[in-house]
């Protein structure tokens, strides 16, 4: 359960002036150190990616509030094309002055939604019986770190930290802006969607994400952004 109290961080890196501050919740305080500090203490990983999870309620009643999380579309140009993922990016061990940061930058420039807070951080929500996901494609299997809520990815021989936080947005109906030599699209979607791998409205396209695990993050942060919401009733 997340603390009441929570710790003021300035934004830092490039995009300082544009961050201001954020908070985060007191169980997140181990990502409070820079990127660069990280890597030194951990030198089998190659870099760190860090992304966020952003949701909205939609009331309908009678039924209650109805969980959408924000996904993005990667540019036909890029890696990984047309596959859908949550905003996220490799850190600047030059400029990004925590982890933390490192994934409020990336919302900021890939969305323009400015961060309120981080709550929670999420994992892959492997069961207690499974160790690590083998991967098809590009990524080759991700395991989840013995030490933080963090999960460690291999591609191309390489592993990566994969830091995921929730994030609480300033206006959870401010336009996304994207950039378009990075994203195509963005979209609101449900857990069902997720789970079945369709949007339901538009054509019913099938919903892609860039990999097996991005998709197992994303089920984990509603299961975790619903565990949240029960506990504060």
């Amino acid at each position: 359960m997340v603390s009441d109290t929570s710790k003021p961080v300035t934004g830092g890196g490039t995009e300082e002036q544009v961050l201001g501050d954020f908070k985060i919740s007191d169980d997140l305080f181990a990502f409070s150190i820079s990127p660069a500090e990280f890597l030194t203490s951990r030198p089998q990983i190659h870099n760190l990616i860090a992304g966020t999870i952003v949701f909205r309620s939609l009331f309908a009643a009678p039924s209650g509030p109805n969980l959408e999380t924000l996904l993005i579309q990667r540019a036909a140009s890029d890696s990984f094309a047309l596959k859908w993922e949550i905003p996220a990016g490799t850190a600047d061990l030059t400029a990004d002055t925590s982890i933390a940061g490192v994934a409020v930058r990336e919302l900021w420039e890939e969305t323009q939604l400015r961060t309120r807070k981080l709550t929670h951080s999420v994992g892959l929500g492997l069961p207690d019986d499974v160790s690590y996901l083998t991967l098809e494609g590009e990524a080759e299997d991700a395991r989840m770190d013995p030490d933080l809520n963090i999960f460690l990815l291999r591609v191309s021989g390489l592993t990566w930290a994969i830091v995921t936080f929730i994030a609480d947005i300033e206006d959870n109906h401010g336009a996304v802006t994207l950039r378009p030599d990075e994203h195509l699209a963005w979209a609101w979607v449900s857990e069902d969607e997720v789970k079945e791998g369709r949007f339901r409205h538009g054509t019913g396209q099938n919903l892609e994400f860039v990999s097996e695990a991005m998709r197992m993050i994303v089920l984990e942060g509603f299961r975790v952004k619903k565990e949240q919401g029960t506990a504060q009733k």
